[in-house]
């Protein structure tokens, strides 16, 4: 009987952690429930995510571009940029301000509604031809295609991108131009 009351216990404390895992999981890569449904109440300096249809409607209400984060669960780059980049003030401030941060795990089967039909986040990840992760797509308010940026960014790398697109500057010069003009204006205020 002792046995028996022994392995009870060991499966229940599994059991447990296996719950505590998954929530944890859940909660550092931005959760579920922030994805569903951002709060009103989330204090200013926490980065709102949004689902994917919910992220477009709301982009087109507000006239603000869009941001897309492609992530996995697995992959290391990606919560090296949750914990570096998007946790950063300044990306923080320009993303709540300019942007509509929408989280998509490539890998879910949970679905979003495009086009009027329903589709898993896996198949909107190939929709977008992400293959390696994190990808970051960034649209205009119509939902309609900018640029990708593949791979892990910086928070000073990826502020000076976020500024690029939401001054619409893509339609004018080259990022690389952009940024010439950027170290310019920074040597001026040295002097």
């Amino acid at each position: 009987m002792k046995k028996y009351i022994h392995i009870f216990f060991i499966l229940t404390f599994l059991f447990l952690i296996g719950i505590f895992y998954h929530l944890l999981g859940k909660t550092a890569l931005g959760g579920d429930e922030t994805r569903k449904n951002p709060s009103s109440t989330q204090k200013a300096d926490t980065l709102i995510w949004y689902r994917y249809d919910a992220g477009l409607a709301k982009a087109k209400k507000e006239k603000k571009h869009v941001m897309v984060a492609f992530y996995t669960n697995w992959c290391g780059w990606c919560k090296r940029m949750d914990k570096n980049t998007y946790a950063d003030e300044k990306v923080k401030k320009v993303l709540n301000g300019s942007y509509v941060a929408i989280r998509v795990n490539a890998e879910s089967k949970e679905k979003v509604e495009v086009g009027g039909k329903k589709i898993t986040e896996t198949d909107l990840a190939k929709e977008f031809r992400v293959r390696s992760f994190p990808t970051t797509w960034f649209l205009k308010q119509s939902g309609d295609k900018i640029a990708p940026h593949m791979g892990y960014a910086d928070a000073t790398a990826f502020v000076n991108v976020l500024n690029f697109i939401k001054d619409d500057l893509y339609d004018k010069m080259t990022f690389e131009e952009y940024m010439k003009n950027q170290d310019k204006n920074d040597d001026k205020e040295k002097k």
